[in-house]
């Protein structure tokens, strides 16, 4: 870690020491230090800027040259100079997080710096050439965005309507929060996977430049809550479950709207037989609101996969268990068992007096995908019952 330049200053001018040597020395040491992801990446000297991200290494680069002052003490210095400039707009462009809106906004950062006045005019053209830059790119993209709505446009001036623009956007797994304006304006949409909320131009849409950052972030979270799961925290794991746990794989997650759907492959019949134990599902449940942190109705879908162990997997069989049915993996399933006829035409069951026929069990529980079929195995809460109901009785020509 290296110190402060004003600390090291005041620690050489107490100790006798010679102020000059002591600050050559600190820029030495300052410049070889680790700098984050930007590490080694110099920025292009002012006169050779050309658009915003030149501008932004180059800014990146003065900060560090001239000692990277605090951030609170470039927000004094750009008053002292009659500029207004925040601490958090500093520490912004000092990261290249943000570029300097204005001539007075880079004028402060640069006072902020501790460069003189003087020096200030190259800095000054070099955002000029940027912002022309990003005009000439602007008026470049409107052109060809114009282009592709009258190629995509159903009205008759040439323009996309409000159904073909709701369409698109739903074709894209986005629904509308907001009227359509144009082709080329920001448009609040809403990501029917994840329900994130985010800014998009119909015209990216189109050339599907248009995606949720946070879909990849939800399977990611759900492969580190179920590592999390695997290291059991708590110790309310009994061991044979927890061995059972860590022969499973999680292998793909949806989370749309407020359902999250887990499909878990097994590998054989005793693993199967101990994950329908209901101690691991809260704490699955647990360790996925931690990260998620939005509310969510969590289904666990249990694919069977070791009937297929003792004969060769051919490509047709390896499809069908990476890519399962659409629906073994899109939420709640019927709870009809798949070789019963439907409930309308099922003859009625006898109940003996004082008992009564057990519930169905709800949606949104653990459920068991096998051969591209499911039964729901147990509830979340635990409460289901994994008993299937007896077969209907075979018909007989012998009459009643």
């Amino acid at each position: 870690m290296v110190p402060k330049r004003e600390v090291v200053q005041a620690f050489a001018h107490v100790c006798g020491l010679d102020v000059d040597e002591i600050d050559q020395l600190w820029f030495e040491a300052f410049r070889g230090r680790p700098r984050g992801r930007h590490a080694g990446a110099q920025g292009p000297l002012p006169r050779l800027v050309r658009d915003f991200p030149d501008l932004s290494a180059a800014l990146e680069n003065l900060h560090q040259t001239c000692g990277a002052p605090s951030y609170r003490t470039m927000e004094t210095r750009a008053r002292k100079a009659g500029l207004e400039m925040s601490r958090s707009t500093a520490a912004r462009i000092s990261v290249r997080r943000q570029i300097p809106g204005s001539v007075a906004c880079l004028e402060a950062f640069l006072a902020g710096c501790g460069l003189p006045p003087r020096s200030h005019s190259v800095w000054v053209e070099a955002w000029l050439r940027a912002r022309q830059h990003a005009d000439g790119v602007r008026r470049e993209t409107l052109r060809e965005s114009k282009q592709l709505e009258t190629v995509v446009a159903d009205g008759a001036r040439g323009e996309v309507s409000q159904d073909m623009a709701v369409r698109l956007l739903r074709k894209a797994d986005f629904d509308a929060l907001e009227r359509y304006r144009s082709f080329d304006a920001p448009w609040t949409v809403e990501c029917v996977r994840c329900a994130a909320t985010l800014r998009v131009r119909l015209s990216d849409v189109v050339l599907q430049r248009a995606t949720c950052r946070d879909c990849p972030v939800v399977t990611e979270r759900v492969h580190q809550a179920w590592a999390a799961l695997l290291k059991n925290p708590s110790g309310s794991l009994i061991p044979h479950v927890l061995h059972a746990l860590q022969a499973c794989t999680v292998l793909q997650a949806r989370l749309q709207r407020h359902q999250l759907d887990v499909l878990l492959l097994v590998p054989d019949e005793s693993t199967a037989a101990a994950l329908e134990s209901s101690t691991w599902q809260p704490e699955l449940h647990a360790a996925l609101r931690i990260r998620l942190r939005r509310p969510f109705h969590l289904d666990v879908l249990i694919l069977d996969g070791y009937d297929t162990v003792p004969s060769p997997l051919d490509s047709r069989r390896h499809r069908g268990l990476t890519q399962p049915a659409p629906g073994a993996a899109q939420g709640a399933l019927g709870t009809s068992p798949p070789d019963e006829p439907p409930a309308a035409h099922r003859p009625a069951q006898e109940t003996a007096p004082g008992h009564a026929l057990a519930s169905e069990p709800n949606a949104g529980e653990v459920q068991r995908v096998k051969n591209g079929q499911c039964a729901e195995v147990a509830a979340v809460s635990g409460a289901g019952s994994t008993d299937k109901p007896d077969p209907p009785p075979a018909p007989t020509n012998s009459g009643p």
